[in-house]
């Protein structure tokens, strides 16, 4: 594979030692990867973009890891919610996430047993159809565990139908801290680099490409062994690594756009019409190829404990484990210690109540920000801001606008574009929240229609018979052309506004 070419979003201005995360400590391999094993875990029934799923377990109620304790309501898209330790239902109540998402959860007390369901196990007959494929990986409840949370069967169908010629793993993880993306990488790769080949069969095209960052030699070297290792088992793949320049935020899906096939793409474009590509960040394939192979559902996930004065930790946690558990895991935090963020450092949540907040499919990392005062003053006019926007935006005058009650004006000065990339308001010298205010009127603009994109994918479950399974053992997927009317069906119907 040759790879002299350098790829990148944007050749501007970068602040000395401000934006230039290359220079960033380099991704240290922990010795042993830490499995934490919560005392409970809540488990929100609404972790992906969609409609909240419906308990389908009551309080008292026993269950068994990897069973599943929520289903997709029917007719509406959303996702299975599955536990991930074994034990005791106490409590279904709604919850309030610190995304604003308010949804049922479910609390379960763990016996510390973690008894599995039977159906748990290494997937002997691997003769799988593309129709078996996205089954697969609907019923384990995978969805986008880069952060976009869209269900990865429904996004599959729509690379299918849009007949992409590739489809990308997203490798680089570029914000500072969070590694969690690449001790996947590092542990993982024979399963990222089948769960990607798996699923491009799915959505009908032979071409891999792994894009990753030209200083992760070490990853580099064991993706290349795991491809040499896929290729007796997918000798009609064609796999190609990008080496990418480590900037942030690299691996967002309009940036590679403009990288890798010079387009620019807009707010209602999608990559798959407009570069006839997919994008799955490379969590999410390891987690297709642990349904798929294992019969694992999305069930833990790797999240980074880290932050300024955090030694810098990953773990394997169960979904629904409470920060706070996930913190006593992750290592001592002193007294200096600030703000804890939900997910990584520019681009996570600000929360209060580690004990009752729970890791989602969707958190990467837990940050911890050291105690300071920043300074607030007004605007300087330094341009900073818009020197280093990787949208090519000016926050500053958006912001202003914004502030003196102009929306339309913003709007024509592109605030729509605006990705919640966080770096206007780590660079600002004022202190402005500028991010905070343009990413929530970008935000407003992106309004989904419940049947905006008329491609539906019918996933059937027998609500009946799912006791302590996982939905894993048995499945029946549909194409969107079938005429069944079967009462029983689920739709998930792609609401095409997500743009990714």
């Amino acid at each position: 594979m040759a790879r002299s070419k350098r790829y990148t979003y944007h050749k501007g201005f970068f602040a000395d030692n401000a934006l230039d995360f290359s220079k960033r400590s380099s991704f240290i391999k922990e010795i042993l990867l830490e499995r934490v094993n919560p005392s409970k875990i809540i488990l929100p029934c609404k972790q992906h973009y969609g409609f909240s799923a419906i308990p389908v377990v009551k309080a008292g109620d026993q269950v068994k890891v990897g069973q599943c304790v929520a289903l997709p309501p029917k007719g509406k898209f959303s996702l299975a919610v599955h536990s991930g330790i074994s034990g005791t239902v106490t409590e279904i109540s709604n919850i309030r996430l610190p995304n604003g998402i308010e949804c049922p959860a479910i609390t379960i007390v763990n016996d510390m047993k973690m008894q599995r369901v039977p159906s748990m196990i290494h997937r002997e007959n691997m003769d799988l159809t593309s129709n078996d494929v996205l089954g697969i990986i609907s019923n384990a409840g995978i969805c986008g565990m880069g952060g976009e949370g869209i269900p990865t069967a429904a996004k599959l169908d729509r690379a299918r139908r849009y007949a992409v010629d590739q489809l990308l793993v997203n490798c680089l993880q570029s914000e500072p801290y969070a590694t969690s993306d690449l001790m996947v990488m590092s542990e993982y790769p024979g399963y990222v680099v089948m769960g990607a080949a798996a699923c491009a069969r799915a959505c009908g095209t032979s071409k891999v490409v792994f894009l990753i960052s030209e200083q992760r030699k070490m990853i580099l070297e064991a993706l290349e062994n795991a491809i040499n290792n896929a290729a007796e088992d997918f000798g009609e793949i064609k796999f190609d690594i990008k080496l990418f320049k480590e900037r942030f935020p690299q691996g967002y899906y309009r940036l590679v756009a403009k990288a890798l096939f010079g387009t620019t793409l807009g707010p209602d474009d999608t990559l798959e019409e407009s570069c006839k590509a997919v994008l799955f960040n490379c969590s999410t394939m390891c987690a297709c190829w642990e349904a798929i192979s294992d019969n694992i559902p999305c069930m833990n996930r790797i999240v980074t404990v880290t932050g300024d004065i955090a030694t810098g930790h990953n773990i394997i946690v169960p979904i629904g484990t409470p920060v706070s558990e996930v913190l006593a895991a992750g290592g001592k935090i002193d007294d200096t210690a600030g703000p804890l963020i939900w997910g990584s450092a520019l681009t996570g949540i600000k929360i209060t109540d580690p004990e009752n907040t729970p890791i989602i499919k969707l958190t990467n990392a837990i940050t911890v920000i050291r105690k300071q005062e920043q300074p607030r003053t007004p605007c300087i006019h330094c341009g900073l801001c818009a020197q280093n926007c990787p949208m090519g935006l000016s926050p500053h005058i958006i912001y202003e606008m914004l502030k003196q009650g102009m929306p339309k004006k913003a709007e024509e000065e592109g605030a729509r574009n605006c990705i919640s990339c966080g770096i206007c308001s780590y660079i600002c010298p004022a202190g402005i929240r500028l991010t905070q205010r343009i990413a929530s009127f970008a935000s407003e603009g992106r309004i989904i229609g419940e049947n905006s994109l008329l491609h539906n994918t019918h996933f059937k479950y027998n609500i009946e018979e799912i006791g302590d399974l996982s939905l894993l053992e048995s499945y029946n997927v549909d194409t969107a052309d079938s005429s069944d009317d079967d009462p029983d069906a689920v739709i998930l119907p792609f609401e095409g506004g997500k743009k990714v």
